[in-house]
């Protein structure tokens, strides 16, 4: 893994890469500027739109981006954008603290994490490979020689949070495979049932 970030951490250079031994993320919210609320737009899918709604008890209105009253839908697969008040998400608390946070959508789960493979034979990042990427992250969960592609955990280097206990490999496995599973459809990055205790 160490050798594959290498080659790739010119390309990634908000990012550093995460193995056994760093530091694990613990919100640090006195620390933090909140950047990821502030600089990211986020985008929802039908099913986290539903998902916030009933765990805020909020009506979509009030926490989607509106044009004329009615949520602004963009061409993709996650079509609605959270709001945005004050250069900042809607839903940021005074305390910079999330004020929905459990009802709070995919990419908010996955920062300040993101996981990218690395195609051994080409030496290039590899994108929607999702058999590619199970195949690899089953590999390295059960301690077997990696193929063609190798699963990199990746950290925003602008969060202050990676302030924790050093992560056991334990720990780094299921937060890879946690966020894999976050980052790629739904389903697709299918673990054994009781493989690992995912956060």
């Amino acid at each position: 893994m160490v050798r594959a970030w290498q080659s790739l951490s010119p390309r990634y250079e908000a990012y550093s890469l995460i193995v056994p031994g760093t530091p694990s993320f613990v919100c640090q919210a006195e620390l933090c500027s909140a950047h990821c609320c502030k600089a990211f737009s986020v985008s929802l899918g039908e099913d986290e739109v539903s998902v916030l709604a009933e765990r805020s008890r909020l009506q979509p209105l009030h926490f989607l981006e509106l044009e004329d009253g009615e949520p602004i839908t963009l061409p993709l697969a996650k079509p609605y954008l959270l709001a945005r008040r004050g250069g900042q998400c809607a839903l940021l608390g005074p305390d910079l603290r999330c004020t929905q946070y459990h009802g709070r959508p995919d990419a908010c789960r996955l920062y300040p994490h993101f996981v990218v493979g690395f195609d051994v034979a080409n030496e290039k990042p590899v994108y929607g490979d999702v058999a590619g990427m199970r195949a690899a992250i089953d590999s390295v969960a059960h301690d077997r020689p990696l193929g063609g592609l190798v699963p990199l955990l990746l950290g925003h280097v602008e969060c202050p949070g990676f302030t924790g206990p050093p992560l056991a490999e334990a720990a780094f496995l299921a937060l890879l495979a946690h966020t894999a599973e976050l980052q790629y459809p739904a389903g697709l990055i299918a673990l054994e049932e009781g493989t690992w205790p995912l956060p």
